[in-house]
């Protein structure tokens, strides 16, 4: 079994997801991995300052000096990979149990709810598996609050 905590790629993608978040310099990034999955994981500055310069040089994130500290953040190509890399995100997260970014919208909900199934591929009945998702689908759609439903609970009266 490895002793590596993150798969390859997935340690960098952890940093963007973190100054995705909000900027940091590079001691509040390795305080906040450790914090995240510590005592599971360890951050070290031989790890975590050489996938920032990687970040960095692919112009993902940028940095601003402030004061005597270099503050990191997310450039728009850095979201834009970040959203490319949501299944490889939502997948550590099932992995390693920490949610990361803000997975406030219905799509960042609906990759890791991908990401928790897709393993189960192959192993359950999928027309059973559509009449739980049809039903989920159904009881999700009324969460919305509409006129149209509105008018038709009225209509039923």
């Amino acid at each position: 079994m490895s002793r590596r905590f993150f798969r390859h790629g997935e340690l960098p993608l952890v940093l963007l997801a973190l100054v995705a978040e909000s900027p940091r310099h590079g001691y509040e990034i390795m305080h906040e991995l450790t914090r995240l999955f510590g005592p599971r994981y360890r951050a070290s500055p031989g790890s975590v300052y050489p996938a920032i310069e990687a970040l960095q040089s692919e112009a993902l994130i940028e940095g601003r000096v402030q004061g005597d500290k270099t503050v990191y953040s997310i450039t728009e190509p850095g979201r834009k990979a970040l959203e490319d890399r949501s299944e490889m995100l939502a997948a550590l997260e099932l992995r390693v149990g920490v949610r990361l970014g803000q997975g406030d919208s219905l799509e960042s909900q609906l990759t890791r709810f991908k990401a928790r199934l897709a393993p189960l591929s192959g192993h359950i009945d999928p027309a059973a598996a559509a009449i739980v998702l049809e039903q989920a689908a159904h009881d999700i759609e009324q969460l919305k609050p509409s006129r149209t439903r509105k008018k038709r609970s009225q209509h039923a009266r």
